[in-house]
């Protein structure tokens, strides 16, 4: 074995590595991207020679690269231009004036060009429990289609424009997988949720290549200042997977980017079309499926994305529960909840799951699939567990995602089967009135186990972090200080139905863990020698500061294949 030369030595650091015993070195030498030695700077000169560049941290504290194993980034870049509601709480007529002046000054010579709106706080609208319809957004001055995004990304709201453009009239069927809201004659009333809003989304006109690049060298850029060195794209897209491949190809790519690609109901009728529709998803998209032979930054697609319910939140609520949700049958002002008869939505039958995963995980691919509640979680949870018996020695990595609200008894059985939970830590800093609400809507015992990252760790449970982003603004260091206070900041109230994460269960879920989910742990999330030499530089030290200033910690150096991109 020839003995490597360093091209790139790192010293005087405090480099957390997030190997298994979190260790702590002051040096870290590399060779063409991969670490050949960390420890101390004296053992590691023997890798050195006069043509390795020696560069000082100056006692900074550095860390393995963040990966962020759930987002969306294209969805993310696309929403920071145009019209932004900024995931404010506002009222109809709030949100009108802002359209109505993105519109005034931003006057655009056609009425076939779509506007779109982002960031729209649907269940946070005021005065609470309004609703927002197409004929609202009639009354703006302008005839071009408008589709407002809301920030969950699970329902739209259309105006007559668009409803017209996308085909949406009282004859359109009821979707198994999503709703359309309707007036008593049938009408649509502009409010499309989950399968309707996706397919909206994917209904408007493609993007041109240039745009799409723009979007990808962008969102980069905003990743790896942030310190995000790998992400999973969890619903990923040809123009997504082109611009990023362009990007390679022409050694630009500063990011890892794994994918996950759909497959719908819509996709499997029946247990007879499993087969091809898995054929499909892998094949479709096999092109940009594109690994480096070296350290570079590739694009991967090893996971079929599936969406098994939807959302937690009122008015929406179709995530699958074991038990009716509580509504509210009262006013507003006096209000009176009582049990109904609604569970939530299940999009895929457990006679379609089961096979299903099974088929994804023999072909050889990760199941990822989307579980809000504690319905459609055990439920995914029986089908892993049919896969596991069927196929016992295949190294499959099936990972749900968000997760929010469990049962007690499921938590072991993660565990169990060897199934990775994708957390968004945010999500613990809920708004008091929201607590509230949440009590009122799922009863008092269920709300015990809603946003529990730490009870998950106590069962013993490998967690993984992922943003979600766009689902709210992209702040990955405000997420880690949430996943350590569960509260916005030290004056808000606390979700004090678990415990907090220590520091280290955090940066674990947001590098090894994440990259084990991902099935790359041979290759990143963690500084250990011959893997690829991913880690930023920090301008504080995570271990001297308190949890509440974990958010204003700031990225100097993100370092990824051991060459800085900022």
């Amino acid at each position: 074995m020839t003995f490597q030369i360093a091209d790139t030595l790192y010293y005087n650091g405090f480099i957390y590595t997030a190997d298994h015993h979190d260790n702590i070195v002051d040096a870290i030498a590399i060779n063409q991207g991969v670490i050949i030695a960390t420890g101390k700077k004296e053992c590691l000169l023997s890798y050195c020679n006069d043509k390795t560049e020696l560069i000082d941290l100056q006692g900074k504290m550095a860390m393995p690269g963040i990966i962020d194993a759930h987002m969306h980034p294209f969805w993310g870049g696309a929403t920071l231009a145009g019209c932004h509601l900024d995931y404010q709480s506002l009222s109809i007529d709030d949100i009108l004036s802002r359209i109505q002046k993105y519109l005034d000054e931003n006057f655009i010579n056609s009425d076939n060009e779509w506007l779109k709106v982002s960031a729209w706080y649907r269940e946070g609208m005021q005065p609470e429990g309004v609703q927002m319809t197409r004929y609202h957004l009639d009354t703006l001055n302008t005839t071009r289609p408008i589709l407002l995004f809301s920030s969950d990304c699970h329902s739209v709201l259309a105006n007559s424009r668009a409803l017209e453009l996308l085909n949406i009239t009282a004859e359109t069927p009821d979707p198994p997988d999503g709703n359309i809201e309707r007036d008593g004659d049938r009408t649509p009333i502009g409010i499309l949720e989950d399968a309707p809003a996706m397919q909206a989304i994917d209904s408007l006109p493609p993007l041109t290549e240039a745009q799409n690049l723009h979007i990808a060298r962008h969102v980069q850029k905003l990743l790896n200042e942030q310190g995000v060195t790998t992400i999973m794209d969890a619903r990923a897209g040809e123009p997504q997977l082109r611009a990023f491949n362009t990007l390679r190809k022409a050694g630009e790519l500063t990011l890892r980017v794994e994918n996950a690609v759909e497959i719908t109901p819509d996709d499997v009728p029946s247990i007879d079309d499993i087969p091809n529709a898995v054929r499909h998803a892998t094949t479709r998209f096999s092109q940009w499926h594109q690994i480096s032979e070296n350290a570079q930054p590739s694009v991967a697609i090893r996971h079929i994305k599936l969406f098994l319910d939807g959302v937690l939140q009122a008015p929406i609520m179709t995530a699958r529960l074991h038990a009716p949700y509580r509504i509210n049958v009262g006013t507003d002002d006096t209000p009176h909840w009582q049990p109904s008869e609604h569970v939530g939505d299940l999009y895929f039958s457990p006679e379609i799951l089961t096979p299903l995963i099974i088929e994804i995980a023999r072909e050889g691919y990760h199941p990822h699939i989307h579980t809000v509640a504690e319905g459609a979680i055990s439920t995914a949870l029986d089908a892993i567990s049919e896969m596991r018996k069927v196929l016992p020695k295949k190294d499959i990595r099936p990972g749900l995602a968000h997760n929010e609200l469990m049962c007690e008894k499921d938590y072991a059985r993660f565990t169990q089967l060897k199934t990775t939970p994708f957390l968004s830590f945010q999500w613990a800093a809920v708004e008091q009135s929201n607590i509230e609400k949440d009590i009122e809507m799922l009863g008092k015992s269920r709300c015990d186990y809603l946003e529990t990252a730490g009870k998950f760790i106590d069962a013993g449970v490998t967690v993984a972090f992922g943003s979600d982003w766009p689902i709210d603004p992209l702040n990955e260091w405000y997420n880690f200080k949430v996943a350590m206070t569960r509260q916005k900041n030290v004056t808000s109230p606390r979700l004090d139905n678990d415990r907090n994460l220590t520091l280290i269960e955090v940066l674990r879920a947001a590098t090894i863990n994440a990259a084990q989910a991902l099935d790359m742990e041979r290759q990143i999330g963690s500084l250990e020698v011959g893997k690829f030499a991913d880690f930023i530089v920090l301008d504080r030290n995570l271990f001297e500061i308190s949890a509440e200033d974990v958010e204003n910690v700031r990225v100097l150096c993100t370092i990824i294949a051991g060459k800085p991109t900022i």
